[in-house]
């Protein structure tokens, strides 16, 4: 049967019966409308959790480990080598598809014909997409495990489907470009499908693949503000409905990832006063969905797209990454955890597909609060299957992707030599091995600097660690200083 199961747990995993998926209501009977961005309430005890666990440090540096505690200098100094090669790759790949192929069609065929644009995109996209998850995958030994491979390919994959995921990593939309792309995920050959991504606004002003997924890919960006975000939505679901262009559209509808700093424990706080408020136990592994948006996506399925739930978790040498929030041992999967699967240790990604059902009329607050119920119970299940029976047994519930490694390769390849070979035609070539060392030498300072200031790596797209840490530093000084005004 093609029908997505509710759940399905493997080897010495609780059965459904054993686990509680039941909203736990509290003595709570308002409903308040707020988001919980703007909660007010007064923290849950349970939020000394939160505090106590940012007390705790990475190590004896208060870092976490570039690639693992046990690895010797050498080894760490090869892998990161090693990984900073393959973040400078990615970047001169998109920056030769956005410059070559890319706009020259932004500039002279998107304000003519905007379908024709798309459906050149759309093969655009296709042709790249293996450069950009090959090396951080395929030949890092990410391996990617779902319990329902069969439902995906010839369901979900086929249609305009919407996919709303946990926010456990800051790669899941490296997740969504390979499960995209791959055409025999299991023994059964499937389509190739364009992928677009709802955004956090700031993501498209990032260098390079911020501009890429702008400009070429037309990701949904979205400032978080309702009123501002719907018309942009809307829009962008309706121009491509128009154009016949069809895609999957992937977004985490908890719209941040959270660290452990100030602003971080804070929004987790509110996240549990919300659920409190709403007559929910407070989530322990996910963060509460953010729900006005989807009365406007819901546009990407008005044609007959599903739209399927989905849970990820991301383990690595039997130790789940994305563990409580609370918990100072959760690690955010990024770009270098990935690459630093070849170190020996590489992740493995699991995943739990169930369809939803809502139309924009209904109550999408209710359905998505009991939703991620489900997903927060789920990851409780999974994680003390992990710590019970250990990664091998784990993985006996779920299928394994079987992705054509000689034929990403070759891409990957291929895409090299045109590069060259355009160089060596314009006698450019000893100009762009310079700009590929300058490029891999700022990638690897933009890196080491992010991680020295912040503890640990944050890198969703290359050079995000750097910024993003200088970002926090520039913030976090303004907010002392409006602090001692305040006191003065």
């Amino acid at each position: 049967s093609l029908a997505p199961r509710e759940v399905y747990y493997p080897a010495g995993c609780p059965s459904r019966l054993q686990l509680d998926f039941t909203p736990t209501m509290c003595s709570t009977t308002t409903t308040p409308r707020r988001s919980p961005r703007l909660a007010k309430t007064a923290p849950t005890s349970n939020v000394a959790q939160i505090h106590a666990a940012a007390k705790g440090t990475y190590g004896p540096t208060g870092r976490r480990p570039l690639v693992s505690e046990d690895c010797g200098y050498l080894r760490t100094f090869l892998v990161m080598v090693y990984s900073h090669l393959c973040v400078g790759m990615l970047c001169i790949n998109v920056i030769f598809d956005l410059v070559v192929y890319g706009l020259p069609a932004y500039l002279f065929l998107y304000p003519f014909h905007k379908g024709l644009f798309r459906r050149y995109m759309t093969a655009l996209t296709n042709y790249t997409t293996p450069i950009v998850f090959n090396l951080p995958m395929i030949l890092s030994g990410t391996k990617l495990h779902c319990d329902s491979m069969d439902y995906y390919e010839n369901k979900v994959k086929a249609a305009n489907s919407l996919m709303l995921a946990n926010h456990g990593s800051r790669i899941d939309w490296m997740i969504g470009m390979y499960v995209s792309w791959i055409t025999k995920l299991s023994a059964h050959d499937c389509a190739r499908k364009r992928v677009g991504f709802v955004c956090e606004g700031i993501i498209q002003f990032m260098p390079l693949i911020g501009w890429y997924r702008k400009l070429i890919c037309e990701d949904v960006f979205v400032m978080r503000s309702f009123k501002q975000d719907a018309a942009t939505i809307r829009n962008n679901c309706n121009s491509f409905h128009d154009a016949k262009c069809k895609r999957l559209l992937f977004l985490s509808p908890e719209g941040v990832v959270c660290d452990f700093g100030p602003r971080d424990r804070k929004y987790i706080s509110e996240c549990r006063d919300f659920c409190t408020e709403l007559g929910y136990k407070p989530f322990e592994y996910v963060l509460t969905p953010r729900y006005k948006g989807l009365t406007c996506l819901v546009e990407q399925v008005k044609h007959g797209g599903m739209i399927v739930s989905v849970c990820m978790a991301f383990e690595r040498d039997g130790v789940l990454l994305n563990q409580k929030l609370t918990s100072m041992d959760r690690e955010i999967p990024d770009i270098y955890s990935l690459l630093m699967g070849i170190g020996g240790s590489p992740t493995n990604v699991y995943v739990d597909m169930k369809e939803l059902h809502f139309t924009a009329d209904d109550d999408i607050k209710k359905i998505m609060m009991e939703d991620y119920v489900r997903k927060d119970a789920l990851m409780a299940a999974w994680h003390r299957a992990l710590e019970e029976k250990g990664a091998e047994d784990f993985k006996g519930g779920f299928q394994v992707t079987q992705a054509n490694v000689l034929e990403m390769n070759v891409a990957q390849l291929m895409h090299a030599l045109i590069m060259i070979g355009l160089a060596h035609s314009l006698n450019l070539l000893p100009s762009f091995f310079n700009f590929c060392t300058a490029l891999y030498l700022i990638i690897a300072f933009c890196h080491t600097l992010g991680w020295m200031m912040n503890g640990t790596s944050m890198e969703s797209v290359p050079f995000e660690s750097g910024i993003k840490a200088i970002v926090m530093f520039l913030f976090g000084a303004k907010h002392k200083e409006r602090e001692k005004k305040k006191k003065a």
